[in-house]
């Protein structure tokens, strides 16, 4: 960690350091970090409890709850549909309680990069488990390695149920989990260094005007500041690219494509750089080298991991049980009810339909998908607009309208939480990771952030 993080985060309040630590912990300590936040959610609606309310009520979130109770009300299995709602309500109050942070919504862009860098940074151990895992699991290591005198609980936990085979998954109960999460991390982290490309370009600025004024505390201040902001680009270079090499050992097809498409738009957006594009473009070449080479998740790599994938079978029964009931949809846990043990091979039993807007739709109706749709999409479009209309440079504002203070490093912060979110977006194509709080609290923690980030300057709270 660098100096200048801690020095930030300990400017920080009491509560927003606990804020703070139980996001960074949230994958090491997940029960741990989930008592913290649920300790600042009670206080913080003890004390701003009226606000909570009113903008959740803004934004429709009563609506929605309104829609998945009647839902729950006519599932096939009432227990479990209400029980599955504890994956949504206190999820409408986090978004609430982080929207109304008094400390964020003053500071939006300062504490959201304090948290967004130590997210990237603390994910390095995460991903270095995931890396000592993925070279454990090399079928030519493992009988030595069982054969060996390393503890029980060690080989147990790499090489017994649940075994994913040539899969990693660290600290996660499933590859899928630890790919979605490290997903996350990637797209904050790419945002960031696009930040550290813009402060290193302009501390390199300051150290040319600081050389021609001849003013040696000037060079020497110059000087500093530019050293420090290498610094930190090598620190988030390593964390990325751990990162990127962690995302591949989960053998998530889902997450390597969203990694390349997360890289590209970065590269792109760094095209004037051309030492980071060139080395971006060497290192997308490694992944691919590595994906032919080795396969993804010990699969080799062909059109048929695509084609043959059974959750086709599964979106068409989700897609069929739309249809059948399309207002109320059958209830959460509907599919897993209605599912006949087998008729889709490999699977005895289905969960969910591997698809975020198919289970929504299927087992809460299409009124309710259409209301989170109009939600994320409405907050997805502010935050793009804010970032498509934000001046380059502090000369000109528009009618959004931020203050005239911003610059080209708070563009990166914005585009570094929409990275971030069009992560999990994506991954919702072809799986659901809600039922995890490891990943539900991020996406929830994402979309108020963007919320933040794109409010327009000195408006009141809402819409």
């Amino acid at each position: 960690m660098s100096v200048s993080m801690l020095t930030s985060s300990s400017r920080l309040p009491v509560r927003q350091r606990l804020w703070l630590a139980s996001f960074v912990a949230l994958p090491y300590a997940m029960y741990a970090a989930l008592l913290v936040m649920t300790y600042l959610l009670v206080t913080a609606m003890a004390m701003r409890g009226r606000s909570v309310w009113q903008l959740c009520s803004q934004w429709g979130f009563g609506w929605l709850s309104m829609g998945l109770l009647l839902s729950a009300s006519f599932a096939l299995n009432r227990g479990d549909a209400f029980l599955q709602l504890a994956n949504f309500f206190p999820f409408f109050l986090l978004w609430g309680v982080l929207a109304t942070n008094p400390k964020v919504v003053a500071q939006p862009f300062v504490v959201l990069e304090t948290l967004a860098r130590w997210l990237v940074l603390s994910s390095v151990p995460l991903c270095a488990i995931a890396l000592i895992e993925y070279l454990l699991k090399f079928e030519s290591l493992i009988e030595p390695l069982k054969a060996s005198s390393l503890p029980q609980w060690f080989l147990g936990w790499l090489y017994e149920e649940p075994y994913f085979g040539h899969r990693a998954r660290s600290l996660f109960d499933h590859p899928n989990g630890l790919s979605a999460y490290l997903a996350i991390v990637l797209g904050l982290g790419l945002g960031l260094l696009l930040k550290a490309l813009a402060d290193r370009a302009s501390s390199s600025a300051q150290a040319v005007t600081a050389t021609t004024q001849q003013t040696a505390v000037t060079q020497q201040t110059a000087v500093t500041q530019q050293t420090a902001v290498t610094q930190q680009m090598m620190q988030l270079v390593g964390a990325v690219i751990l990162c990127l090499m962690a995302i591949f050992c989960t053998g998530s097809r889902n997450g390597v494509l969203i990694a390349l498409v997360l890289v590209a738009i970065a590269l792109y957006i760094a095209r004037r750089y051309r030492w980071a594009w060139l080395s971006g473009l060497v290192f997308l070449g490694a992944i691919a080298t590595a994906v032919l080479s080795f396969g993804i998740g010990g699969r080799t790599l062909s059109l048929a991991i695509f084609t043959d994938d059974p959750r086709v079978g599964i979106w068409r029964l989700a897609i069929e049980m739309i249809r059948q009931r399309p207002l109320l949809g059958w209830g959460f846990s509907g599919l897993r009810e209605l599912y006949l043990p087998g008729s889709i091979q490999s699977y005895e039993i289905i969960f969910h339909a591997h698809n975020i807007w198919l289970f929504l739709a299927s087992e809460s109706g299409l009124p309710v998908t259409i209301g989170f749709c109009v939600i994320f999409g409405t907050i997805l479009y502010r935050a793009m607009r804010a970032y498509l209309s934000f001046p380059d440079t502090a000369k000109e504002t528009d009618s959004l309208s931020f203050n005239s203070g911003l610059s080209a490093g708070d563009k990166a912060i914005l585009l570094s939480y929409l990275l971030a979110f069009s992560s999990c977006l994506m991954f919702g194509l072809f799986d659901v990771v809600l039922f995890d709080a490891r990943l539900n609290v991020p996406v929830w923690g994402l979309l108020a952030a963007l919320y933040l980030l794109s409010r327009p300057s000195g408006s009141s709270l809402g819409r």
